[in-house]
């Protein structure tokens, strides 16, 4: 099955670990203005977009790795999965949600796409371990919408740094 994705996964691979190096950058632009962010915030806002990057960049790894067993992928996959999901109840982003401090956009991509994408990662994980076709397929889908989210969130970053070096 990773044969024929080899090349997609490659350049996925390695579009998250240059966009996670990335995030180094920006954080540096304004570092002052991070560090002045609330501990909560930065953790539900900011880290999950190096998070989101990483989750591609360990799919990728993975599926790139020689002569692995369909069940040893399908069992990191649902790691992953499992993780992604206790990773985004953790940050408690949904909480801004409920207190009416996240507008639709920051909804869709701080909260809904992602944890769309951690479940889909796991149905992917199943149908890897049940030799179901679909399971490669939306297993690119998911390390694709995790790379645009980040880049949607790293973008969103950059203006907000922008905006706050202003005031």
């Amino acid at each position: 099955m990773a044969e024929g994705w080899h090349e997609f996964y490659l350049l996925v691979g390695t579009s998250a670990a240059a966009l996670s190096g990335l995030m180094f950058v920006v954080i540096s632009i304004s570092p002052e203005t991070i560090a002045e962010r609330p501990k909560s915030g930065l953790r539900a806002f900011v880290t999950p977009t190096m998070v989101f990057f990483t989750t591609a960049l360990a799919i990728s790894a993975f599926m790139l790795v020689p002569h692995i067993a369909p069940a040893a992928l399908a069992l990191l996959l649902a790691l992953t999965g499992v993780g992604g999901l206790a990773y985004l109840a953790w940050v408690r982003g949904h909480r801004y949600w409920r207190e009416g401090k996240l507008d639709a956009e920051d909804w869709v991509f701080f909260i809904g796409l992602p944890f769309l994408s951690y479940v889909l990662l796991l149905a992917a994980a199943i149908a890897i371990w049940r030799g179901s076709a679909p399971g490669a397929a939306t297993l690119a889908f998911v390390t694709l919408l995790l790379l645009v989210v980040g880049i949607h969130n790293a973008w969103d970053l950059v203006i907000w740094l922008s905006q706050q070096r202003r005031k």
